[in-house]
């Protein structure tokens, strides 16, 4: 190794150390906080605090982790975390059990994988910490500067204002743009490109990906740049062919799904501890009906309460299939703590509906917008007083053929797991049945108040007596119930406490009267007086031996019973072979059952049930039924006590469950109707509220303009900036309104305004005085997302498929699916590297705006994918460039399949050089032009009609070669088709 590059390593990594210093120092950001307040803080409280509290006066080693000056100052060993280097971090050392004399938490309590991911991170991050940054415990937002916060103000319809070009304006939404950039001395820019053909090129491109997700194809552009009308009432025609199209939907659902955190798996920890397939086998449904909304044009205020609290309209026999809206609150992240599933919930309503970032007064008052910790356990009791039943509602039957074959595979699969679990019964009841007086004397020597040598002397004896310890601990607890089995053990325990007098004792078990004891153990009884706890494990041990000849039969009786009782077995000896793992009979033991009997074993007690393949058919079978991911309400619905610092274990006043204090005028009514989702619903849903129609309003423009009015479509909160055009926020929210929360009237009104249609060419004096385009002085150029980047290849190559709805599809793996992205699979807790590598939406989390990145894993795709490579040569293969009579026009066919215009008079030479051709023998650009406009001339006729897409069935067969033609090198125009994939016009909206 070069002395030099050494010496550049280390410049380079003491940059690296620098840069991470300067990250630590700086004041964190409203993420990072966010990120602290949701991850990391719960882990402190819920497993340090009881240790290390200032607080509570629990400082072990003299470190406290309550307050960010505690965790940075350490303990007597010193600092337990450098900021951006987790590996010298003595906390994560702890954490990760890396160190047997440093385990936190001590005693086995290890942390679970996501959790010590999240101090990873955080530390990662610099440790940004809140809870006493500069001035931060004075903060609060329970001011009146923050209750007089625009964003919470009543919605009021301003007037259009007049501008001194009144012709430029098409919409009102034009006179509001207008005013203000006539404030700056600015005019808006250009219509796209110089003559009518590119302008309306552009803008057709510009509205499809908008309002589809897709490109126009070759006849959609055709149609409207021969259309005779005025443009803006062609243009016109084209939004109202687009609103129309069943891919909008597919488009503004997915946008909606991101806010709803949609996934097809449970993420994080997958479920705690909990046993089952870590897949959500219905969570489609909910994907569907949020397409089916968008493309109905659903009313938004409907939309909301039907997400919400469906179960509870009062009309839904007349459409069971608006249940599956109720995936909106059950396809996010499981925890092994109910609270954590509270808090998600919590979570995507409010920043989902009204973009507040309540969950930041889970363990305090909301230190900047007026959101008091009240209000979060008012929601909090919502959601505790909501549950999901045992079986998701069927909302659609499928074909009678297909269903009867899913219902065998379906028998076969739950045949074959309660087969595993009899087994696990049946050898786990064996050894404990070998050797159940010493199982029972390890039981009483764990009993609540054994001394510590007692607990010592019972790891030995587990040992002497080679028991499973496992088991052990589960004969344990199990004998501790009051049940007819084990009610005389946990008697005669209780006996050996206190005043030791069996006598008495065992004649009243014998008598047994009143049939309160399992007989067999009653007769046990009869003739033996125990001395001590040793004896009465020996009198069970011989009560087990007993029935231990008719086990194998019992087993083989109970696997084939049909009914609700086992045929030749009293229910006396059944008690007794299902102890300690009890066993079931094959008719209650469905999948559901099956998986709270396996979850309710010790964690490493658990057979191997594959629920999985279960799961696997569910999503995958023609014939499944189709099921809606409900909750339903508690049958004795409650009110939360504020959790004091988060903690549940510190409680502090009930709470009653309400809307938030700031949206109903001061003073919350409680709710009373069951859980009160359906009264929450209508409170967010109502007209009066300010929040719910800006906040739609905000991301609607987002979408179409690349940034919204405010930039943190999540957070309308006194952190966020104020928007720049707060007048005509505020006359679309009305708008909205007015048109009974219409989205599509919406669209309507902001894509046939004229700033809407304008060109994105710069202008180096606009630039200085608005650098970010908040003015709208030009069109944004906007990168593709990945959703649209893939549905366009599938579209150049002619091979997407473009039904709409059903179960979700594998788009990572060969062979590539040609549905459109929408109807991917999403594996919330492994995101495919594919998709992260696009910039796709964090499924953790509610998140309407993503992040755009240019990174060199997006080129290396585009170059090396095979589905990027067979993209090339389906577009070479297209029947529009195959039959190009010349070179040239096939260049001008494969940039209107690429970029949906024809190419500048420039980029021919450009193309032929790329390709090898003597560009001195090409024709003029204008040649070729001229034909291709004659051949568009000959189509006036059609004028005014809409021309189907078309989908090149006949040309298939030459895109599907087979593997042969996949290893083939690419020819030199397929090479030169791919290298117009990777041009920057294909990634981004002009």
């Amino acid at each position: 190794m070069s002395p030099r590059f050494l010496v550049l390593a280390a410049a380079l990594n003491a940059a690296a150390v620098a840069t991470a210093n300067a990250a630590a120092a700086a004041e964190p950001s409203k993420e990072q906080i966010a990120f602290f307040e949701s991850k990391v803080l719960p882990v402190l409280k819920e497993n340090c605090y009881k240790c290390h509290s200032l607080e509570q006066n629990k400082a072990k080693g003299g470190l406290t982790l309550d307050s960010h000056a505690g965790v940075m100052k350490g303990g007597e060993n010193g600092a337990v975390i450098t900021p951006g280097d987790p590996a010298k971090s003595p906390l994560i050392a702890a954490v990760k059990y890396l160190d047997p004399d440093l385990q936190m938490p001590p005693k086995g309590e290890k942390l679970k994988d996501d959790q010590v991911a999240a101090l990873i991170e955080w530390v990662k991050m610099g440790a940004p910490d809140n809870r006493n940054s500069v001035n931060a415990t004075k903060l609060s937002g329970l001011t009146d500067s923050a209750r007089h916060h625009w964003a919470y103000q009543p919605v009021t319809k301003p007037a259009v204002p007049t501008t001194k070009n009144p012709t430029w304006i098409r919409t009102p939404v034009d006179a509001f743009v207008l005013q203000k950039l006539e404030e700056k001395g600015m005019l808006p820019g250009p219509d796209p490109g110089p003559g009518e053909a590119d302008k309306r090129s552009v803008l057709i491109r510009r509205a499809s990906y908008d309002l589809t997700g897709l490109p126009p194809t070759t006849d959609e552009l055709n149609a409207f740049l021969i259309d005779p009308a005025p443009f803006p009432t062609a243009f016109s025609k084209v939004i109202e062919r687009l609103l129309a199209s069943p891919h909008y939907g597919e488009r503004w659902g997915r946008f909606w799904l991101d806010s709803a955190r949609y996934a097809d798996t449970i993420g994080g920890d997958r479920g705690g501890n909990m046993m089952g397939d870590y897949r959500y086998p219905y969570a489609w449904t909910y994907r569907d009906y949020v397409i089916k909304a968008f493309n109905k044009d659903k009313p938004y205020d409907q939309f909301i309460i039907e997400q919400l609290a469906a179960d509870k309209l009062p009309d839904l026999e007349r459409d069971k299939t608006r249940l599956a809206a109720l995936g909106f609150i059950t396809v996010g992240q499981r925890f092994g703590n109910n609270d954590d599933v509270i808090n998600d919930r919590i979570d995507v309503v409010t920043k989902g509906f009204l973009a507040m970032t309540v969950v930041c007064a889970r363990c305090h008052d909301h230190k900047f917008d007026p959101i008091p910790t009240k209000d979060y356990y008012a929601l909090h009791g919502i959601f505790a007083s909501t549950t999901e039943p045992t079986e998701e509602p069927l909302i659609s039957n499928p074909d009678p053929a297909l269903f009867k074959d899913f219902e065998a595979k379906m028998a076969k699969l739950e045949a074959n797991n309660r087969g595993i679990l009899y087994k696990f019964a049946e050898d786990k009841n064996w050894l404990f049945r070998q050797h159940a007086s010493s199982y029972l004397q390890a039981a009483f020597k764990t009993r609540p108040n054994a001394s510590a040598e007692a607990l010592l002397e019972r790891q030995k004896f587990i040992a002497d007596e080679k028991l499973d310890p496992v088991l052990s601990n589960y004969v344990n607890q199990r004998s501790r119930g009051d049940d007819s089995v084990w009610g005389p053990w946990k008697r005669f325990r209780a006996m050996a406490d206190g005043d030791w007098q069996p006598a008495q004792l065992a004649k009243e078990i014998f008598e047994n009267k009143g049939g309160k004891y399992n007989p067999i153990v009653a007769a046990g009884f009869s003739q033996a007086v125990p001395k001590n706890m040793d004896e009465v494990a020996e009198i069970y041990g011989k009560i087990f031996a007993s029935v231990e000849p008719k086990a194998k039969p019992f087993m083989v009786a109970v696997a084939t019973a049909t009914g609700d009782e086992v045929i030749g077995f009293d229910k006396a000896t059944h008690q007794l072979l299902a102890q300690p793992v009890g066993v079931e009979l094959p008719a209650a033991l469905t999948n559901d059952r099956l998986q709270e009997v396996v979850n309710a074993l010790p964690n490493q007690m658990r057979p191997r049930l594959n629920f999985g393949a279960i799961n696997e058919l569910k999503l995958t079978h023609d014939g499944s039924p189709v099921r809606a991911m409900v909750v339903v309400d508690k049958a004795k619905p409650q009110d939360t006590p504020v959790y004091i610092r988060g903690q549940a274990a510190v409680k502090g006043d009930l709470v009653p469950r309400h809307f938030l204090e700031i949206l109903s005028g001061g003073k919350p009514q409680p709710f009373k109707d069951g859980s009160g989702r359906f009264e929450l619903a209508k409170a967010i849903a109502s007209k009066t509220n300010p929040l719910t129609p800006r906040v739609i309003v905000n991301r609607v423009w987002m979408h179409h303009f690349g940034e919204g009015f405010v930039r943190t479509p999540d957070d309308l909160g006194t952190q966020s900036e104020p928007p720049s055009h707060p007048e005509l926020i505020d006359y679309l929210a009305s708008y909205f309104l007015d048109r009974n929360w219409s989205i599509k009237d919406l669209h309507r009104m902001i894509m046939n305004s004229h700033v809407y249609q304008i060109s994105s060419d710069g202008n180096k004096k606009y630039e200085a005085v608005d650098p970010e385009n908040r003015l709208l002085w030009r069109a944004n150029i906007r990168r593709l997302d990945f959703e649209a980047m893939r549905d366009s290849l599938l579209v150049f190559s002619g091979k997407l498929d473009r039904t709409v709805g059903g179960q979700p599809v594998n788009l990572t793996d060969e062979p590539y699916s040609n549905r459109r992205t929408v109807y991917g699979y999403i594996d919330r807790g492994n995101l495919p590297e594919l998709m992260s590598h696009f910039d796709f939406s964090n499924p953790e989390m509610p998140n309407s705006k993503r992040t755009t990145t240019i990174v060199p894993q997006q080129a290396l795709f585009l170059m090396n994918s095979p589905m990027s490579i067979d993209v090339a040569r389906s577009v070479i293969a297209r029947k529009e460039v195959m039959q190009a009579g010349t070179d040239v026009a096939r260049i001008i066919a494969i940039y209107r399949v690429l970029f949906q215009r024809q190419p500048k008079k420039e980029e021919v030479p450009l193309a032929y050089a790329f390709l090898g051709t003597d560009a001195k023998n090409v024709p003029t650009f204008s040649e070729e032009q001229k034909k291709v406009n004659e051949k568009l001339a000959k189509k006036a006729e059609d004028a005014g009609k809409e021309m189907a897409p078309g989908r090149n069935d006949a040309y298939r067969a030459i895109q599907n070669e087979g593997q042969y033609i996949q290893r083939k090198p690419l020819t030199s125009w397929e090479t030169y088709a791919q290298a117009l994939l990777l041009s920057n016009e294909a990634a981004y909206v002009n």
